[in-house]
């Protein structure tokens, strides 16, 4: 007896099974689709090349897309921040040459030349308070480290001539009231 009408319980099985079918493949193709393929890791050989070859342009361009890259390596970041800071103090940058060794110091703050070269910085821009401590840290981190053993001692003996000379000078007076 076959009549036009098909078995229903066969029929909602297979669009049972259909539609499961269906879902799975939209959401395994969706949750694929959603996420990204993961970033790649710079590649920190164009920088490096600029350092090589003393190229303070390359440097600045090609340093530059290393450090603001999220995937960067630390080891690397800090190369390139080091290495932009030295072009910034070239260019009499001092302002952004100390942001670049402030972030260097935040990646390792166990080398002593990071903070000799910011302490050099903030001497240069008349900020003794600064060097002194940078000075200070950089003896503390490496008491070997002749530079900053140098440019503390200097710096120690211009902070004493000028208290030397403010205690010397005559106090100007208070104006009558």
């Amino acid at each position: 007896m076959r009549s036009g009408v098909r078995n229903p319980t066969r029929f909602t099985r297979h669009h049972v099974l259909v539609v499961a079918l269906w879902g799975a493949l939209q959401h395994g193709a969706l949750a694929a689709g959603d996420t990204p393929p993961p970033e790649p890791q710079p590649d920190p050989a164009p920088c490096m090349s600029a350092i090589s070859a003393n190229d303070d342009d390359a440097v600045l361009d090609k340093c530059t897309v290393l450090i603001r890259h999220d995937k960067t390596l630390a080891s690397d970041r800090l190369k390139a921040l080091v290495a932009r800071a030295r072009i910034h103090e070239r260019k009499d940058q001092a302002d952004r040459a100390i942001a670049d060794y402030d972030a260097a110091i935040r990646l390792d703050a166990t080398q002593a030349a990071l903070f000799n070269a910011r302490g050099e910085l903030w001497r240069k821009k008349g900020d003794r308070p600064r060097a002194i401590r940078d000075f200070g840290a950089a003896i503390k981190l490496d008491p070997q480290l002749e530079a900053a053993r140098a440019n503390y001692k200097a710096l120690a003996q211009e902070i004493e001539r000028i208290g030397v000379e403010m205690s010397v000078k005559p106090q100007p007076k208070a104006p009558l009231k």
